[in-house]
């Protein structure tokens, strides 16, 4: 007599894990993107390259167009929100991936890079999930934990691992002849020397103080403004300085189309302003028109490429969010 076959094995161990109904976008909303952008406890130096007095728009002299320069950026995506319970205990989780990689750039041609990509099932409340979930031989979710208990963790727990690979590759790819610009602030003590640049899009903190506001307001486009230094309690400095991208229309902010640009402080102030000079001369070549991207002009035509690229990459994600509802409606029959 053929013998029926074993009920599936539970992916989840002692754990009951239920999908959210809710699609992953709602209440995923959050104020930022979780960087580390908006520290309160750093000190300011305005006085580093000209005394904050006398601050105005710097305009470089135009570098050459053969300047080799690399982007480094990655996307996450939340595949599924979980509810999981354990003797009684109600934990936060989500099933998500992650995709990096490079864009390279010289002598008017890009091409893309390395890429890395990762995929995670979170727990919060620091719960870890008891082994790999395997849905298919290209999607196994490797366990990750997280210490926080509110809803947005899991979530904020992928966007961390992702960024830490985003200055992984941006580390291995910098070189002498090569810059290499990367998405966000740089993480507390990085100190590859000079030629990673992080560059922050989203403006949640200026520094500056307010007498020097009025030279962010009136930049011009392709300028800059003076260096000045930000330094932690974390003993993590860094030069930092700001540039228009592209024009701005009259009935839009004031900072519209700036981004901050940064450099370890261990490059020193004279790297520092060479960087910054290069920096604002090269970026605004990479400026995509609105039409083409809404988030123009901080969103750069590689990066634009880039992500599209990754997202790709990541697959379908209502076919993963099919196959995890079968998985655990399985288990849950056979249970």
């Amino acid at each position: 007599m053929t013998q029926a076959p074993a009920p599936p094995r539970s992916s989840f161990g002692g754990f009951d894990v239920r999908i959210d109904p809710w699609a992953v976008e709602y209440g995923a909303e959050t104020p930022t993107e979780f960087q580390s952008d908006a520290e309160d406890a750093s000190i300011v130096d305005v006085s580093v390259e000209v005394e904050g007095a006398a601050w105005a728009p710097i305009r470089p002299v135009v570098v050459a167009s053969n300047q080799a320069v690399s982007f480094v950026d990655g996307v996450r995506r939340m595949e599924a929100r979980l509810v999981v319970t354990r003797e009684g205990r109600v934990i936060h989780g989500a099933l998500g991936s992650f995709g990096v990689g490079v864009v390279e750039c010289r002598d008017g041609r890009a091409v893309f890079g390395q890429e890395r990509r990762g995929r995670l099932t979170v727990f919060g409340s620091g719960e870890v999930p008891p082994s790999p979930l395997e849905l298919a031989p290209a999607l196994v979710y490797a366990p990750h934990s997280v210490p926080e208990e509110d809803a947005d963790a899991p979530l904020k727990g992928i966007h961390n691992e992702m960024r830490a690979v985003e200055r992984q590759l941006a580390r291995e790819h910098a070189s002498p002849g090569r810059v290499v610009v990367a998405d966000g602030p740089l993480a507390p003590g990085e100190t590859t020397a000079g030629h990673v640049v992080g560059c922050v899009k989203r403006l949640f903190k200026l520094y500056v103080p307010a007498e020097q506001l009025g030279v962010l307001r009136a930049l011009p486009m392709a300028a800059r403004t003076p260096l000045f230094l930000i330094a932690g309690n974390d003993r993590f400095s860094r030069y930092s300085w700001f540039v228009r991208l592209g024009p701005r229309l009259s009935i839009e902010s004031d900072f519209t189309g700036l981004v901050r640009l940064e450099v370890s402080g261990t490059v020193g102030k004279e790297e520092a302003v060479s960087l910054a000079d290069l920096m604002t001369t090269l970026l605004p070549r990479f400026v995509p028109s609105r039409t083409r991207d809404p988030r123009a002009p901080q969103n750069l035509v590689p990066i634009g490429a880039l992500e599209q690229h990754l997202r790709r990459g990541l697959g379908d994600a209502r076919l993963i969010h099919r196959r995890l509802a079968t998985r655990l409606a399985q288990e849950s029959v056979n249970a």
